[in-house]
């Protein structure tokens, strides 16, 4: 499947992972070994467990094994950490497992936050990050991410998200730690989020208002890849909806984490995404920011106040 790395039975959120490998058997937390809240949340960077990569492996991804953090990485980590909301590590330090790093090819997952059988009544998560998000900046993962769904028809035609240089591993730390906050809290299907973006019945569809939008056939939800040449007109109605990104678009539970990311990036960051497509003659056909938008800017709003009062 399209971006995403699939572990059935324990999966929250297999967002900005390009594979699906097979489904691992569940990872168990037995009430003998109790969960400790009080460690620090860097003290719980461990290896990934052998479901995991052998999840990986089966993905067809190559080299896979832990990777050992160098300082420089360290240092990010810390960043990323200490650049989440307080909500948000308050979660992540009562349900928050092991965050793990996997040496993996690229094209085989980017993240996975995976929920833990555990057998205590209380709901914990791993979350796996692959190794070589490290060396990428922002802009570079979001547009590589944005390339798988497009296919190249000699047009000349570019598209761009330009975020900055700074670091992607914050920015994907704060999206699947997000899951995490969703998984605890229920926000994602919640009326009060879902209303006029999603159909009431729940699940992955949209409301019907969007129905016929070109978001709602992008390859994320399972339409074919299109030919890089419709990429304006493709943005052009991504700008008609409430979503933040195309990726918002896939379920609930990634518009919910990029409307975070993305509210993040600005308030903390200073960072402001713009898409930016081009011609073959470098002329830009459509440059789209949306936190501009009055729409989006309510939206994230209105999930603010949810996070400060969920409960």
């Amino acid at each position: 499947m399209h971006h995403r790395l699939v572990l059935t039975a324990m999966l929250v959120s297999s967002s900005l992972a390009p594979a699906a490998p097979a489904a691992p058997r569940r990872d168990r937390a037995p009430c003998t070994m109790p969960f400790d809240t009080s460690t620090p949340l860097r003290a719980r960077v461990g290896d990934p467990s052998s479901e995991v990569l052998e999840a990986y492996r089966g993905s067809g991804a190559t080299g896979v094994g832990p990777h050992k953090l160098s300082d420089a990485e360290w240092k990010q980590v810390d960043m990323a950490i200490a650049a989440l909301p307080r909500r948000h590590r308050d979660i992540l330090q009562r349900h928050l497992r092991r965050i793990s790093f996997v040496e993996a090819s690229a094209g085989a997952g980017n993240a996975l936050t995976s929920r833990v059988a555990a057998d205590c009544g209380t709901a914990l998560f791993d979350l796996t990050l692959r190794a070589g998000l490290f060396q990428e900046s922002l802009s570079g993962f979001l547009t590589g991410k944005e390339a798988g769904l497009f296919k190249d028809d000699g047009s000349g035609t570019t598209v761009r998200i330009e975020a900055g240089e700074m670091p992607a591993i914050p920015y994907i730390l704060l999206h699947e730690s997000t899951h995490i906050v969703d998984g605890v809290l229920g926000l994602s299907v919640r009326d009060v989020f879902r209303e006029g973006v999603w159909a009431k019945e729940g699940g992955r569809a949209l409301a019907p208002a969007l129905a016929a939008n070109p978001v709602a056939t992008i390859a994320w939800r399972g339409g074919a890849r299109r030919p890089i040449h419709e990429a304006a007109s493709l943005y052009a109605g991504l700008r008609a909806t409430p979503f933040v990104s195309l990726y918002a678009s896939v379920a609930p539970g990634e518009d919910l984490a990029e409307l975070v990311a993305w509210q993040q990036l600005a308030s903390r960051w200073h960072v402001r995404p713009a898409i930016v497509v081009r011609g073959a003659d470098g002329k830009i056909q459509l440059r789209y920011a949306p936190l501009d938008t009055p729409a989006i800017r309510a939206r994230m709003n209105r999930v603010a106040t949810l996070l400060r009062t969920a409960d």
